[in-house]
């Protein structure tokens, strides 16, 4: 796919051609929407296209109300021997409440990445993996999505493989394999495709059963379960 980039062609809004290579260079980022819509930017979803997930290993962080609570963190991750950090930060919003964050080191987040394809490489053996700079973009294809799942399962999906929670609307925007990851514009990372998947594309209901997704799986089986005890016996 990255050998593609160069013939990929995009259109601003007044129908010019726009150089998107050499923005990315400048250290602008490249991302499409995944779900399609029926024509115009912000005309309604008629198609589900994937479910995915975003994997980043690379922050550690958390929301907190007090000081307290923000120390016991902090001894928390850096009594942690496996840990690398190149950063921590504390910020606070006017609501008083604080956010930590914090940030790995290259080597860690390598090694992590690791760990995740270790971790839950049978479960993901027929998706669709792109490797960014920070992790992973995992997509199942999907055909026949039913638009009023996609939320539900989304969630589900950042549960079962600890992912960003926020991955969850139907407009969430991915990055493009072939581009570079230029948040840093001295060390550029390429998103590149790393497993293309099985060529069948799934369906929701087989998405939900194979991962065991919840809360989908349990309402799925008392549907079941309220099916069978209706049945009368002969």
């Amino acid at each position: 796919m990255e050998k593609l980039v160069p013939q990929i062609k995009l259109f601003s809004r007044r129908n010019k051609l726009v150089n998107v290579l050499w923005l990315n260079k400048k250290g602008y980022a490249v991302f499409m929407e995944i779900n399609g819509r029926e024509s115009a930017k912000d005309s309604p979803f008629k198609a589900i296209r994937a479910q995915f997930i975003d994997v980043d290993l690379n922050k550690i962080s958390a929301r907190l109300k007090t000081e307290e609570q923000i120390r016991q963190k902090i001894e928390s991750i850096l009594s942690d021997p496996s840990e690398r950090l190149q950063s921590i930060t504390l910020t606070q919003n006017k609501q008083g409440q604080y956010h930590l964050l914090a940030q790995r080191t290259k080597q860690r987040v390598a090694e992590l990445k690791k760990q995740f394809l270790s971790k839950h490489g049978e479960r993901i053996k027929d998706t669709m993996i792109v490797e960014t700079k920070n992790g992973y973009h995992i997509y199942w294809v999907m055909q026949g999505g039913d638009i009023s799942k996609f939320v539900p399962i989304q969630k589900a999906l950042a549960q079962t493989f600890d992912s960003d929670p926020m991955i969850t609307n139907l407009s969430r925007v991915m990055r493009i394999p072939g581009f570079y990851h230029m948040k840093n514009p001295k060390t550029p990372y390429m998103v590149k495709v790393i497993q293309w998947g099985r060529k069948k594309p799934f369906t929701q209901e087989e998405l939900i059963e194979l991962l065991e997704l919840k809360p989908l799986a349990t309402a799925k089986l008392r549907q079941k379960r309220r099916k069978l005890s209706g049945r009368k016996v002969s």
